[in-house]
């Protein structure tokens, strides 16, 4: 399979590639194809002469030559299931991963499932795919791709029963499901916004990577290859379709990969800020002076994206949606808490506290001064707490959870006292208030005096105390009339005493990006006049269509999920096109 590459001529190949502006610049005429900066891309972009859009000088000598039916670019989630895919439709495919094979490490451990067989063996409860259809474009706006969408819950659970096909039983007693079993008033919807807890959870021994590794056994036993510490530079294209791929190994060698399809899931562009810069432009226009776009430290650089809009695919005109980047940052102290009452800078109440999607409470937050926001609550807290959605973001109220919230309180109240006394050190870390932080609260016995001990005074104070009072009233009316919370969370302030917690709203950090690349149904990349390109397909996170303004978690885990599902389904597409 194997070969020394004797070099290739200009016409053997188009490229369309570039790491920096330093790059050779691409036109039409050399590349057979569409200019990288058609007039209409320069229409949907904000700066058009970024460098990572620049290609590369063409490279004509390999230290190594490979032919295959395919190559797939990124061992993530969605990268390995269509290689197993491929390899065991009986496709050649090598995959090409730019970690080491030694200290390779798979990224999240949550994975969304729509009615997988060990999910409905614990009796979590079953989903009707159009039901979750419906409810995901309600979500978001009806942008994404349906026919993606209802891949995914069409197809989960027979997916999640082929990826753990190698589990043992040992393996699957490691696994959780994140709200489930149900406790006390947790919720399947808020309004008209539905929520399930159809998770499988890998925190234990058995672990992402190594189901990662299960499924590679499985791709090799049928014939996939798998090239570690190999990273691909640009896509190779004859007479507009696509015709091999380049890489570099470990040692800067360039190689060649002769072949009729690319897969690129590479996972997304969250540590190249020149990508976030253009693809996240909402983010971009709304910053303050002060603030910036903060590329995720180790995450992946783009080259996916890059990659498949070199080679012609065309990019996505809405902005790119990134993993809890609009609104408060993770840790989100105000995020994590929707059953309070939100108060500005000034004492007023700004938002529906309690938007169904986690992910999309903190939007407010962009578009208000960069100032000190304020979650209220009262002595209630503990019984309000429980009532959540199952999500990220999400407070499992179990025993122990709601016991670290109760001491939480008690001991702000004891510290307003002045009785509190620092209790001994202990190793106990089991007992948590929630999945991301541990809030500290001030109290009082008044809400004047928690105005007070927050700092506001004059006007902001007695804003304070009327938008409490204000907020209590439609409590008692049981129909929000200001900002329409829904009554099933509507939560009066009036019990002494009374908490309160403080949260400056920062913008711009995202977990990772969710989408770049256009593509059909069959996640085929498409050109500048939407026509699919032959043979190049985009998985994962380079994928665009999939979610909508942000990302949202209707299922804790859905990214992981939308990945391992879609990159079967996107095995199975280049399988129909190479057969």
């Amino acid at each position: 399979m194997e070969k020394k590459s004797t070099g290739v001529s200009r016409r053997d190949f188009l490229k369309v590639a570039s790491l920096s502006a330093a790059g050779v610049a691409a036109t039409g005429a050399m590349y057979g194809c569409t200019s990288a900066t058609s007039s209409a891309e320069e229409s949907t972009t904000t700066e058009t002469t970024s460098s990572w859009k620049t290609a590369p000088a063409e490279v004509t000598d390999f230290a190594n030559e490979y032919d295959c039916d395919a190559v797939v670019v990124g061992h993530g989630f969605a990268g390995i299931t269509a290689c197993r895919e491929l390899a065991e439709a009986g496709k050649s495919v090598i995959l090409v991963e730019k970690q080491a094979e030694d200290t390779y490490a798979a990224t999240g451990n949550e994975s969304a499932a729509i009615n997988a067989s060990i999910l409905k063996e614990r009796g979590v409860p079953e989903i009707d795919p159009v039901e979750f259809f419906q409810n995901w474009m309600t979500i978001t706006g009806n942008y994404p791709n349906p026919a993606l969408v209802m891949k995914f819950a069409q197809n989960s659970g027979t997916t999640m029963d082929w990826y753990l096909s190698e589990c043992t039983t040992e393996d699957l007693a490691t696994m959780t499901t994140a709200f489930f079993p149900p406790t006390a008033n947790q919720m399947d919807h808020i309004g008209a916004i539905k929520f399930w807890p159809s998770v499988c959870s890998f925190y234990g021994d058995c672990n992402q990577t190594k189901l990662h590794g299960y499924n590679r056994a499985v791709a090799q036993e049928a014939g996939a290859e798998f090239h570690f510490a190999t990273e691909a530079t640009y896509i190779i294209k004859q007479d507009g379709a696509v015709a091999g791929l380049v890489a570099k190994d470990a040692d800067g060698n360039a190689i060649k990969y002769n072949c009729k399809a690319v897969v690129c899931a590479c996972g997304g562009f969250g540590n190249n800020l020149d990508m976030m810069k253009d693809l996240m432009s909402d983010i971009a226009g709304a910053l303050v002076e002060g603030e910036a776009i903060a590329p995720l430290i180790g995450g992946n650089d783009g080259r996916g994206v890059q990659m498949a809009y070199w080679a012609g695919a065309r990019l996505e005109s809405q902005p790119v949606p990134g993993m809890n980047c609009k609104g408060f940052s993770i840790p989100g102290k105000m995020n994590c808490l929707p059953q309070a009452l939100w108060l500005d800078e000034n004492g007023k109440r700004y938002c529906n506290e309690f938007y169904p999607t986690s992910e999309q409470r903190g939007i407010h937050t962009v578009y208000s001064p960069r100032k000190t926001k304020y979650a209220v609550v009262d002595s209630n807290f503990p019984v309000y707490r429980t009532y959540m959605v199952p999500q990220h973001a999400g407070f499992e109220a179990s025993d122990a959870n709601i016991a670290s919230l109760q001491t939480a309180l008690d001991t702000a109240y004891q510290k307003f006292l002045g009785t509190y006394v620092e209790p001994e050190a202990t190793d106990d870390a089991s007992a948590q208030q929630g999945p991301m932080v541990a809030i500290e609260y001030i109290a009082d016995d008044t809400i004047e005096g928690l105005a007070t001990q927050l700092g506001l005074t004059g006007d902001a104070a007695a804003s304070f105390v009327e938008s409490v009072a204000r907020y209590n009233q439609m409590c008692t009316q049981g129909f929000d009339e200001d900002f329409g919370r829904d009554s099933a969370v509507l939560f009066p302030v009036n019990q002494a005493p009374f908490y309160a917690c403080a949260s400056v709203p920062v913008v711009g950090e995202t977990m990772v990006t969710c989408g770049g690349i256009i593509t059909d149904g069959d996640q085929n990349a498409l050109d500048r006049d939407y026509a699919p390109i032959p043979g190049l397909y985009v998985s994962g996170n380079d994928c665009g269509r999939r979610f909508g303004i942000e990302y949202i978690t209707p299922i804790p885990g859905v990214s992981l999920g939308l990945a391992i599902t879609l990159g079967r389904e996107c095995g199975k597409s280049v399988a129909k096109f190479l057969a």
